[in-house]
């Protein structure tokens, strides 16, 4: 049994270095976002046409659209029907509706002044350093007429004895992702019904019948799994093949910088209690581990594992990174100067 314990416990380490460097995500993108109200003087029809096309931009120069501002926050263009719009990051003269099916971004200006423009962008990037411009729809009013164009409905309420059932064969069929230990209560938030699992800083949703994952190893944009039923039915034949990670008699303690682009941030004390208690010659286990779940994240760089401290009461090592993850067509410079000190109870 010795082999198996070791090596669930050096995952558990690598694990445990992860939670830090994903919050990274979360503390140097972190932007503000709060809803827009749209003036009436801006309810009506418009035809536009789109300039300054950057690459990956999903519209050509010289494009007509049609767009529809309706009531209720309702934006319609292409036949698609947007709603819930918002101000970014306390600018109050845009307002941006995001198509998340797309990864694209509309920003009608300007609130304050006037209708000016919609910039068009991609969504995920919005309020980063990495913002990336799409292009512009200029033009005017022609009309005020709104028809065909409201806020979308809100969306039919799931089975929530299906929801509960998705939980719990979640956390029991997939605890490596969904642990039962440290799962939030059932939330709601716009469309979705989800709970967060802190111990791996991923949360598990259900929006519109659809299934989503995010954080962790699975990123910071919501990834789409699957219909409800189908998921249910997978999860129901899936054998427990994960065993649970044993329990310690040891507390962690986080702390340390972690950055993106150049924007660096203090990460707190992050504490999680019960961890195995590892030993010195643990280190070059966990080093390996460390770098094998950082590529299989996407990660490249160099990492360094370094024993500050070692004695029958307390362990301290620390994880340096320097390096780079491509995601959605961009890439981020990332750098983390995390320690991890076990303290034995």
């Amino acid at each position: 049994m010795k082999p198996v314990l070791k090596n669930l416990r050096t995952t558990l380490l690598a694990c445990t270095s992860l939670l830090a460097a994903t919050l990274y995500s979360s503390a140097t993108l972190a932007q503000t976002t709060a809803p827009a109200t749209i003036p009436s003087s801006f309810l009506g029809t418009y035809n536009l046409t789109y300039s300054s096309a950057q690459a990956g931009s999903p519209l050509t120069n010289g494009t007509a659209v049609s767009v529809v501002i309706g009531p209720g926050g309702a934006l319609c263009l292409a036949g698609i029907n947007l709603s819930n719009p918002v101000l970014h990051n306390g600018n109050p003269h845009e307002a941006t509706w995001s198509y998340a099916a797309a990864d694209i971004a509309i920003s009608v200006s300007s609130l304050v002044n006037g209708f000016n423009e919609i910039n068009v962008s991609k969504a995920s990037t919005i309020g980063t350093s990495s913002s990336k411009f799409y292009g512009q729809l200029s033009g005017s009013k022609v009309s005020t007429s709104t028809t065909g164009c409201s806020a979308t409905p809100a969306p039919t309420t799931p089975d929530p004895a299906k929801v509960q059932q998705l939980f719990d064969l979640a956390q029991q069929k997939l605890a490596q992702y969904f642990s039962p230990t440290g799962a939030s209560a059932t939330q709601v938030n716009g469309d979705y019904t989800y709970r967060f699992y802190s111990a791996t800083n991923v949360y598990l949703a259900i929006s519109k019948g659809e299934i989503y994952v995010m954080g962790g190893q699975f990123g910071n944009q919501p990834v789409k799994q699957g219909p409800l039923e189908a998921i249910l039915s997978e999860l129901a034949k899936m054998p427990v093949t994960i065993p649970e990670v044993p329990s310690g008699n040891s507390t962690l303690v986080i702390t340390g910088r972690v950055g993106t682009n150049g924007f660096n941030v203090d990460i707190g004390a992050i504490t999680i209690d019960n961890l195995p208690m590892p030993a010195s010659g643990d280190i070059d286990d966990v080093r390996k581990a460390v770098e094998d779940q950082y590529k299989n994240s996407g990660i490249t760089g160099t990492i360094a594992v370094t024993l500050i401290s070692s004695s029958s009461s307390k362990i301290v090592f620390n994880i340096k990174f320097n390096g780079a993850i491509t995601q959605s067509g961009f890439t981020l410079t990332q750098n983390y100067d995390i320690t991890y000190t076990y303290t034995k109870k």
